[in-house]
Formats: structure tokens, C-alpha cells, sequence
């Protein structure tokens, strides 16, 4: 066999598997020919200490010459007659690349293999917001395998302010570093985020009373004709929200198409926990039924462009809580509000689970003191007839 030159690479034509061209000069060294047609070079040896065959890729064909992948071959044939594994050193060397990796590039990385590939875009959307105005200011120059727990802290004293804001960080970041030590950019079990606990707020779950539903119901009642078609639609969405329980995103995005008013159901095919499928009661089929549609629009709420849905109505839910003397409630707090009322109406939380689309029951327990209330008010009714 001729010694590895150019022209016998070239010469060299696929065939059905790939196959190895040998050099008769350094042992080991050769060029692997794909089917289809990519030509690599490689240097196969037996490790020093445990005397396993491996090999380690030296290059391709056009990227280097044989000249340049000759000279490759001698050096790593010299480190192994020396005792060294080659593979194991440069694999170890990459990691040691890794780990010097500051956070700022390692980010990079994991917005676009994880955060792009996992989140859903409105998901992605507050995550990015966070990476952003939050985590990237802080870590930036620091290297990946560096960070430890007391950096950690030091982020929650800078954002003592914004508590549960740093929770949502915290959260993102211990995937983050997860993330970083199956890749090799950190050691196994570093996981700074590890101990370190959310910053306690004040209650996220708000519930309306009843009275606070009406003096709600009545402001909305009014806000439903007052001739200004943008706030019109902010009304008719808040309005299904509370008689659903829905999701912001889900009723926003939610199109004609997706509603089923015979059958008394939504089906969303994308919703948080994937497809889902909303039962309708009366109220809410009486309120869509109401709701104007524009022929050159598929969304049910119309936003200011055309053919778009309305994006947020932030602003005009403001005027409208303020005006029903409720400011301190938010509009997810609707849904937590649908929750409250099902329980108290004697709905388990099996089923309150399954009104409210959520994937795993554990997520419902949130509201199980609110059952249990209501289990404390009817045995003091039975109490009652006892004197």
C-alpha cells in the first residue's frame, strides 16, 4: 500500500460502508472515506494504560492538508509511545476549555439549545426578560464553573426589592447550572442554586370575595358599551376570564375557530400544558355569543392591527379595578378567584385541577386550604344542632 498522499485520498471513491485508507508510515494514522463522500482523518492507537483500541479525529480532508494531518499523526503517535492516552487528554482539555467558559458565552449556549428548544414562546418571552435586566448584569464576566452559592446570595440581596421576580431566577438558573454539569462546563453535585431559598412575598394567590365579584361584574357591565372598541374587547376578555378560569395567553390568542359553542367546549391544540380542552357553562356561552366578530379577524378579542389579537390590556384593567375599589388585584388573580368560588361551591380539587388545565394535580393543592374552609364552615353548621 502507498504512503498516504493527495492523490491516493483523492483517488480514494465512496463505497457502500465507510472504510479506512492506511498510511505505511506512522501506525494508526489513515483517512476514513464516507458513502457519502466526506473524507476525515483519524489516528487509531491502544491506550497506555488500559490497552483499549481508541482513535481521535485529526481533521478533514480539504480543511487540512496531509502534510498539515501528517504532522498531527507524529505528535500524537509520540504522546502515546510516552504513555499518554490522547483522547482522554484532549477530552479532558475540552473540559478545562468549558469550565473557563464565562457565563456570559455559557448563557449563549443554553438559550439556544434549552430556553428555544423547551419554552413555549410566552414562556420564553419572560425568561429572556429576566436573562436580560436581571441574571446576564450580574454573572456576566464570571466564569461558568466558578459561580458559587454566595454569588447566589449576593443576587437575591440585589434584588430584595423585586422578591418574586428573584424566585422566578432562581428557578431558571438551577436549570441553568443542572444544564452546565451534564455538559461538562461544571462538576457533578455544583449546583450553587442548591439550598438556596425563594424570597418570601407577599401572597401571590388573591381571591375576590363575593361582593368584590359583583361591584367587578357591574363596572365591567358598564365598560361594555362604552364605544371605544379596544377597551370594548379588553372587557369582553376579562369578563371570560373570570368565567373560566382561563389562562391571560390562552384567552388573548384564543381564535373562533378553537370554540365549540354547541358542545359547550374550547380546544386549544398549544395551551401552557399542551392541548387542552375548556368547558364552557353558561355564562361564558352567553358572553361569546356577544362579542362582536370582525370577518377579516380570526382572533375572538381583535387588537388595535389588523388581524391581530389584542396583546394586553394592562391599562385598562387599572382604570377598572380601581373604579370597583379592588387595586391590589392582579389579572391572574381571576383565575385564582375561579378556583375559590368552585371550591366553595363543594367542586373537589380532583375536578378544579382539570377545570384550570393543569398537568399535574400537586399544582392544585395550592387551594386546598380553601377546601378545607369550607369543610370547617359546614361542620359548624352541624354544630350548630348540637346547641
Amino acid at each position: 500500500m502507498p504512503k498516504l498522499i493527495k492523490s491516493v485520498i483523492d483517488s480514494s471513491l465512496p463505497k457502500d460502508k465507510d472504510y479506512i485508507v492506511w498510511d505505511t508510515e506512522i501506525k494508526g494514522f489513515g483517512c476514513r472515506i464516507f458513502p457519502g463522500g466526506k473524507k476525515t482523518y483519524v489516528f487509531h492507537y491502544r491506550a497506555p494504560v488500559t490497552r483499549k483500541y481508541s482513535y481521535i479525529k485529526i481533521g478533514v480532508h480539504g480543511n487540512l492538508t496531509v502534510d498539515e494531518a501528517r504532522t498531527k499523526a507524529k505528535g500524537l503517535a509520540f504522546s502515546v509511545s510516552s504513555g499518554v492516552d490522547v483522547k482522554a487528554e484532549k477530552k479532558q482539555e475540552i473540559i478545562c476549555e468549558q469550565k473557563s467558559m464565562l457565563f456570559e458565552d455559557f448563557w449563549q449556549i443554553f438559550t439556544e439549545k434549552y430556553i428555544k428548544e423547551k419554552h413555549k414562546p410566552s414562556t420564553q418571552k419572560g425568561n429572556l426578560s429576566r436573562i436580560k435586566n436581571n441574571i446576564l448584569p450580574f454573572f456576566r464576566q464570571k466564569p461558568i464553573a466558578t459561580i458559587d452559592r454566595r454569588d447566589i446570595l449576593s443576587l437575591q440581596d440585589s434584588m430584595s426589592q423585586t422578591k418574586h421576580n428573584f424566585t422566578k431566577c432562581l428557578r431558571l438558573l438551577s436549570v441553568a447550572f443542572h444544564q452546565a454539569e451534564i455538559w461538562e462546563y461544571r462538576d457533578k453535585n455544583s449546583n450553587p442554586c442548591r439550598d438556596v431559598k425563594g424570597i418570601p412575598g407577599r401572597q401571590m394567590e388573591r381571591f375576590l370575595s363575593y361582593e368584590e365579584l359583583l361591584r367587578l361584574e357591574g363596572i365591567l357591565a358598564e365598560q361594555s358599551f362604552n364605544g371605544r372598541s379596544s377597551s370594548t374587547y379588553t372587557v369582553f376578555a376579562i369578563r371570560l376570564l373570570i368565567y373560566t378560569g382561563c389562562r391571560i395567553s390562552e384567552i388573548l390568542t384564543l381564535k373562533w375557530d378553537d370554540i365549540n359553542l354547541n358542545d359547550s367546549f374550547i380546544y386549544l391544540k398549544d395551551s401552557k400544558t399542551g392541548k387542552r380542552t375548556i368547558v364552557l357553562n353558561e355564562s361564558a356561552k352567553e358572553l361569546i355569543r356577544s362579542i362582536p366578530k370582525k370577518e377579516d379577524n380570526p382572533y375572538v378579542f381583535c387588537g388595535k392591527k389588523l388581524g391581530e389579537h389584542l396583546i394586553d390590556f394592562q391599562k385598562t384593567w387599572q382604570r377598572i379595578r380601581k373604579k370597583a375599589n379592588i387595586p391590589d388585584v392582579r389579572i391572574h388573580d381571576l383565575r385564582h378567584s375561579f378556583a375559590s368560588f368552585a371550591l366553595k361551591k363543594g367542586v373537589d380539587l380532583y375536578t378544579v385541577s382539570k377545570l384550570l388545565g393543569h398537568k399535574n394535580i400537586a399544582t392544585t393543592t395550592r387551594y386546598a386550604h380553601l377546601d378545607i374552609d369550607h369543610l370547617k364552615e359546614a361542620t359548624n353548621k352541624v354544630a350548630e344542632v348540637f346547641g
